[in-house]
């Protein structure tokens, strides 16, 4: 994998304030950690990062921090995002060896043509992603689930998956990653529906009945009043 080489500095303060000037500059602040350095504060180019998770590795894309013009090796742990702009507001990275695996979740491509969906099947891929370990420099872009062996009714397993022997999966080889459904016929779409509309008109009337059982405001105010948190009359002492 190719590595993307990212001028950063120290970021010698800290504070809400202090970010918020920094990403003002067009840089994003971050962090980064692991085996052999101390958490540091950093602060970094948000172009330049952005183009980087923008590449075909996305958040596994290998990069080359230069600290104060040192190089440290790292892989990107969480981003933080403005909810409305999608603007990077913050990074994770961890520092990784060359020689050391390490684990990541790596999507995963569905390719071929399934003679099931050829009949009118419905292909369904619950699984978007596999962890896998392997050397940083050997992290692949994505899995290919290759679906051209399935017909309806067949199912694609993790551990039908290959890893060509430069990474181990470690998801349950069970783990469903792509199936072949029958299609569903109109009577059976129309019974469905049928069911489901059943089921919500119940749920409503259920709703009605328990409000009309329920104490009206002002009956329960009048209850408070008298004593009576339900509302009702009492006996009156002799």
């Amino acid at each position: 994998m190719a590595e993307v080489r990212i001028d950063a500095e120290l970021k010698h303060l800290s504070g809400t304030g202090v970010a918020r000037k920094v990403r003002a500059q067009g840089k994003v602040p971050a962090v980064i950690y692991g085996r052999g350095i101390e958490t540091t504060a950093i602060q970094l180019n948000r172009r330049e990062l952005a183009t980087a998770l923008n590449s075909d590795a996305g958040m596994n894309v290998l990069l080359d921090l230069q600290i104060e013009g040192k190089g440290t090796l790292a892989l990107t742990r969480e981003l933080q995002r403005d909810p409305v702009k999608g603007t990077l507001l913050h990074a994770d990275f961890v520092r990784v060896d060359r020689t050391q695996a390490v684990e990541v979740e790596v999507p995963i491509h569905v390719v071929g043509s399934s003679p099931g969906v050829n009949e009118g099947g419905v292909l369904e891929n619950p699984l978007f992603t596999v962890h896998v370990k392997c050397l940083p420099t050997e992290v692949p872009e994505f899995v290919a689930a290759d679906v051209s062996g399935l017909a309806i009714g067949d199912s694609l397993r993790v551990s039908d998956l290959s890893s060509l022997g430069s990474f181990e999966i470690l998801t349950d080889p069970e783990a469903v990653v792509a199936s072949v459904l029958a299609p569903v016929s109109q009577e059976e779409l129309e019974a469905m529906e049928s069911a489901a509309a059943i089921e919500a008109a119940g749920g409503v009337e259920a709703m009605a009945e328990a409000a009309e059982e329920e104490p009206s405001d002002e009956e329960a105010a009048e209850g408070a009043e008298a004593g009576d948190p339900q509302g009702e009359s009492q006996p009156e002492s002799s």
